[in-house]
């Protein structure tokens, strides 16, 4: 029985035994108060939705009716034909419906295992609806639409946007992972799946990030994009981004009544929690044999005799770009010009996907040079430009990485695999002179540790890591991250049901 039916229909029967009770004291003393509250009673009985009901359930509760418009009026037979009928709902299995709404596929990442928790519950439906979304122009218009629904396995099961509503589908918990609602200046996802359009009394929405972040540098650009202030709840990757997401949210609330008043109306006093994020559970159990080479990836970071070239990844995030625009693009050059002179080794560069529509619209000047750079890229032998949905296939199959700042950083650092923190502006040295302690390098790697440019020079730090191998763990069952929020999920859904 969907649990929603199950909680109306309890709360229901409560109302009824109040009634009854009512009922018996009017009995024989007030007709006209008897027959008002029966009719109440008869009310509320047509009106429980029996079509979740077994047929014992729809017999006790013909039983219960017919008993109290019985001129007979019994209140013990009553009594106990209602108890009857409030046991068999009690025992009821809770049926909760699940609704993910995705928009990019290369994303999917951040549900992944909350969906497999879900998969995993007999007593969930479990539905993905993958949404479109649309770019904007220079004057935040629309302009074209995108629908990703092609690109998901056939494993997952999604449904479509355009056949099904979302308030048709009547899910008990929402999970988004798009915070922006409008509010990016670049895209948009489709305006009836804002956030607050999806939240309402008798549902969960839930937010969570599509990005985690490396945050042991304090630099870190946190913000919010809107979708924060109506969710009921956040899922946070540390208890570090929870107080920054909280300042935030406390500063929106001191600079406009307005905005205090939504935040505060949408406030339920606890919607930062600290769960992680099922990124980090899709990178902690990545596999090679999972993600199999295209034959031109192939060519590139194998060699004649078929040996597998040490495969750096290189990472560019938007924010880094923008905010050092022409020293960003400097560095990406340097580090193809350096693997340009290394066939011996290769290169997979995947910057983020929105860096060319976001040059396009706020630094076009800089578009020429990079595209010059991915042309270079792609015209190398061992260089590979990805700009495929999926990152992971780069993560499995490279044996460092390079970058600055962001999501994929953070990630990273997990597969306990040697992660370079760049720098961007200073003058690169690709020379290992050697003088460096590998075994406190090795030890910072395994422990999951980002080793950085500033402090080795990235030649040294390329040295250590072709040096290096990763120590071969058993995989552990552990609660992910995905099956946390999932319980969370339903906790939650449950508490705003009573």
């Amino acid at each position: 029985m969907r649990a929603k039916v199950k909680q109306k229909i309890l709360k229901t029967v409560d109302k009824l035994v109040e009634y009854n009770e009512t009922l018996e004291k009017f009995r024989g003393s007030s007709k006209y108060l008897f027959d008002k509250i029966l009719r109440e009673c008869n009310k509320l009985v047509d009106e429980i939705d029996i079509s979740d009901c077994s047929f014992e359930e729809d017999e006790a509760l013909g039983e219960y009716k017919k008993l109290i418009n019985s001129p007979e009026y019994d209140a013990d037979l009553i009594k106990k034909a209602l108890d009857v009928f409030f046991q068999q709902i009690q025992e009821e299995n809770e049926i909760y419906r699940v609704l993910f709404l995705p928009y990019k596929y290369s994303m999917w990442d951040s549900f992944a295992s909350i969906f497999e928790a879900a998969k995993e519950d007999e007593n969930c439906e479990a539905y993905v609806m993958p949404i479109p979304y649309y770019d904007k122009d220079q004057e935040g218009n629309f302009t074209e639409i995108h629908d990703e629904s092609g690109s998901y396995p056939d494993d997952i099961g999604i449904i479509s946007w355009q056949d099904n509503q979302v308030d048709e589908i009547d899910p008990d918990v929402i999970f988004i992972h798009n915070p922006y609602d409008g509010n990016n200046r670049v895209t948009s996802i489709h305006p009836k799946y804002y956030t607050n359009k999806l939240v309402c009394k008798d549902r969960v929405v839930i937010y969570v990030p599509y990005y985690v972040s490396y945050t042991e540098d304090k630099k870190v650009m946190v913000t919010m994009g809107g979708a924060e202030f109506y969710s009921d709840y956040v899922i946070m990757q540390s208890e570090w981004y929870k107080k920054q997401f909280e300042q935030i949210l406390s500063d929106y609330k001191k600079s406009d009544d307005d905005l205090n008043d939504l935040i505060a109306f949408y406030d339920n006093g606890n919607k930062f929690v600290v769960l992680g994020n099922p990124k980090y559970d899709k990178i902690r159990s990545l596999e090679k044999s999972e993600y199999p080479l295209r034959d031109d990836w192939k060519e590139k970071i194998f060699d004649e005799s078929d040996n597998k070239k040490f495969t750096i990844l290189l990472d560019t995030t938007l924010e880094i770009l923008l905010k050092q625009r022409e020293k960003t693009l400097d560095k990406i050059g340097d580090v193809i010009d350096f693997f340009e002179k290394r066939d011996d080794i290769a290169l997979i560069w995947r910057p983020h996907p929105f860096i060319k529509p976001t040059l396009r619209k706020m630094c076009p000047e800089l578009i020429p040079t990079y595209v010059k750079l991915v042309d270079c890229c792609k015209n190398l032998d061992n260089c590979i430009f990805d700009d495929t949905n999926d990152m992971h296939t780069a993560i499995a199959w490279s044996d460092a990485f390079m970058g600055k700042y962001g999501s994929m950083i953070e990630l990273y650092r997990v597969t306990k695999k040697p992660t370079i923190m760049l720098e961007i502006g200073e003058k690169t040295n690709f020379e290992s002179d050697g003088i460096y302690d590998e075994e406190v390098l090795k030890a910072n790697v395994s422990n999951c540790q980002v080793i950085r440019e500033k402090d080795y020079g990235l030649g040294n730090l390329i040295d250590f890591s072709m040096k290096y191998h990763k120590n071969e763990e058993k995989n552990v069952i552990k609660l992910t991250d995905g099956k946390k929020i999932y319980d969370f999920a339903i906790k939650a859904a449950k508490i705003k049901m009573k």
